[in-house]
C-alpha cells in the first residue's frame, strides 16, 4: 500500500505548539549564582610541538643480485642476525662456470695466435734487412702481431668478466645487521637484466634508530636540534619514549596545500620493543620552566554574567615588556569578553559599556579607544568592521597571539548579603602579567599569589527557558533549530 502523507489539522499544531511551551516552562528555576573556582599552583611548565612520524632504522640496505639465475640456497630468513661480509644467498653457479671455461679457451687459442704473429713478424723483420722480403710484407706481419696482441688483451677481460660473474652468484651481507625482509625462495629464478633484484633487507643496528617527523611551517621556527622528544607508540600506550632532534632540515614537503619540514629525531632502543614503520606520536620540548606559578587557562576566558557586580581591578603591574596585542580584543586577545557580544548582541548601552571599560586597565582602555578610531576609519573607507571585537562583525581572521608577556583581567568571587538576607555575588577583576602557555595554564609574572583561587566559571543561577520550536518545523522554510 502506498504511503500517504495527511497535514496536521490546525487544533494539533496548536496542542503539539502548548504541549513543547508547557516543557520548556517546567526547565524554569532560579538556584543561587556560584562562581567555579580553581587555584593558582606553583608547577612546571611545558611548552612542545605535537606532530607523529614514522620510526625508521638510521641503515636500511637492500641486497639484491647482480647476476640472473636459480637460487639454490638461502643463508638467512627474517629476523636473522647477519655480519658484514657472511654469506646470504647462493645463486646457481654452473652457467657462468662454463662461460668462464669458454673465456679461458678462448684465451689460450689467442695465445697461441699471438705466439705465430710473433714467429712470423721476426722472420720478416730478418728477410726485409737482407733485403730479401718486400716492405709490404714486413709491415702486415707488423700489424698481424698488434692485432694479435689486442685480441689476448680482450680476450683476458673476458675471462676476467666472466670470473666476477662466477663470484657474484654467492651473495654476502654488505652491513652488519638483521634481515627484516626476505623477497625471494629457495628455487626462484631472479632476473637482472635491466635491474637488481631486491632479495634482502637489512636493517643496521637496531639499538638505535631514528624518528622522521613532519613539523608544520607555523611549527617550524621553534624546533631546534638537540631539544627532547617524547613520543608514545600504539604497541606500548602506557609507556614513554625519549629521543633528542639530530637534524631540521631545510628541504620542505608540501601535501594538500600544508607546508612541512621532516626532523629527524635519534631514537635508542636497548630492549628492541620498537620496530621499523612503528608510527611515533611525539611532543618536541621546546620550551621547559620549572617551579612557576600556573593560572588555569579557563580563568582568562571568563566573562562576568549580566547582573553580577564586577569591582574594578586596584592593583597594578610593570608594562615594560607587555606584548602589544592589537585591536581585537574578545577574552582570547587579551581583554575580558565585553557581555554584550557574549549574549550575541553588537551594540550596548552606553552604562553597558560605562560598566565594562571600569573593570580596564589604563593600558587596555587606550587600545580599545585606538580600535574604535580603526573601526571607524574602515567603515568610513567601506572597509566594514571585520575585527570581531567590542561592536564588530567578525569576519577577518584574528591574528596570531603574539609570544611574550601580555596583560590579563581574571577574577576573584565574594559574596555580600543583599536584601531578605540572600548570598549575592560579585566579582573583584584582577590584573596579571602572563607568560608562556602549555595549553592548561599561562605562567604567571606578575600580579596574583600562589594558592589565590580564581574564576574559571559559575554555576547555577537563573534558568530562562527558550521559546519552543515549532515541531514540524517552520511554515516558511526555516526547519528550526539544526
Amino acid at each position: 500500500m502506498p504511503f500517504r502523507f495527511f497535514p496536521p489539522s490546525p487544533t494539533l499544531l496548536l496542542t503539539l505548539t502548548l504541549a513543547a511551551v508547557a516543557v520548556g516552562g517546567c526547565r524554569s528555576k532560579d538556584t543561587p549564582l556560584e562562581a567555579r573556582l580553581e587555584p593558582v599552583v606553583r608547577t612546571n611548565l611545558v611548552q612542545a610541538v605535537s606532530t607523529s612520524g614514522s620510526i625508521n632504522p638510521i641503515r636500511l640496505v637492500n641486497v639484491g643480485s647482480q647476476v640472473s639465475g636459480l637460487i639454490l640456497d638461502l643463508k638467512a630468513d627474517f629476523n636473522s642476525r647477519v655480519k658484514e661480509g657472511a654469506v646470504v644467498a647462493t645463486i646457481d653457479p654452473s652457467t657462468y662456470e662454463r662461460a668462464l671455461s669458454q673465456a679461458r679457451a678462448r684465451l689460450a687459442s689467442t695465445k697461441a695466435d699471438l705466439t705465430q704473429a710473433e714467429f712470423d713478424a721476426k722472420q720478416t723483420e730478418t728477410l726485409f734487412k737482407l733485403k730479401q722480403s718486400s716492405e709490404g710484407d714486413f709491415v702486415r706481419t707488423k700489424a698481424t702481431l698488434l692485432k694479435a696482441q689486442a685480441a689476448v688483451q680482450m680476450q683476458e677481460a673476458v675471462v676476467e668478466s666472466a670470473e666476477v660473474d662466477l663470484k657474484r652468484t654467492t651473495i654476502y651481507a654488505p652491513i652488519s645487521g638483521m634481515v627484516i625482509s626476505r623477497a625471494v625462495e629457495a628455487g626462484q629464478t631472479v632476473a637482472a637484466n635491466f635491474n637488481a633484484p631486491t632479495l634482502f633487507t637489512i636493517a643496521s643496528d637496531l639499538s638505535r634508530m631514528q624518528i622522521e617527523l613532519a613539523i608544520s611551517e607555523a611549527d617550524i621556527g621553534t624546533v631546534e636540534n638537540g631539544q627532547r622528544v617524547d613520543f608514545t607508540v600504539d604497541a606500548f600506550s602506557g609507556q614513554k619514549f625519549s629521543g633528542e632532534v639530530r637534524q631540521v632540515r631545510f628541504n620542505p614537503t608540501t601535501n594538500q596545500s600544508v607546508v612541512s619540514y621532516v626532523t629527524v629525531v635519534d631514537i635508542t632502543n636497548p630492549e628492541l620493543k620498537l620496530r621499523p614503520g612503528m608510527t611515533a606520536n611525539a611532543l618536541v620540548i621546546t620550551s621547559e620552566k620549572t617551579n612557576i606559578l600556573r593560572l588555569p587557562a579557563a580563568a582568562l576566558r571568563v566573562t562576568p554574567p549580566a547582573g553580577v557586580k564586577v569591582l574594578p581591578a586596584v592593583n597594578t603591574v610593570s608594562t615594560n615588556d607587555i606584548v602589544r596585542r592589537g585591536p581585537a580584543m574578545d577574552g582570547d586577545n587579551g581583554f575580558p569578553t565585553p557581555p554584550w557580544l557574549a549574549q550575541g548582541r553588537f551594540r550596548p548601552a552606553d552604562e553597558e559599556r560605562d560598566k565594562w571599560l571600569a573593570t580596564l586597565t589604563p593600558e587596555q582602555k587606550d587600545a580599545y579607544e585606538k580600535f574604535r578610531q580603526e573601526m571607524r576609519k574602515r567603515m568610513a573607507e567601506g572597509g566594514g568592521p571585520g575585527g570581531g571585537g567590542p561592536g564588530g562583525g567578525g569576519g577577518a581572521p584574528r591574528p596570531k597571539a603574539p609570544a611574550g608577556p601580555t596583560l590579563r583581567t581574571v577574577y576573584l568571587a565574594g559574596t555580600n548579603t543583599a536584601a531578605g538576607g540572600k548570598p549575592e555575588l560579585f566579582f573583584q577583576a584582577v590584573n596579571v602579567k602572563v607568560g608562556t602557555s602549555d595549553n592548561i595554564g599561562f605562567e604567571v609574572l606578575e600580579g596574583i599569589e600562589e594558592g589565590a583561587r580564581v574564576v574559571v566559571g559559575t554555576r547555577g543561577g537563573a534558568v530562562v527557558a527558550a521559546p519552543a520550536a515549532n515541531p514540524l518545523g517552520s511554515p516558511f522554510g526555516g526547519g528550526g533549530r539544526r
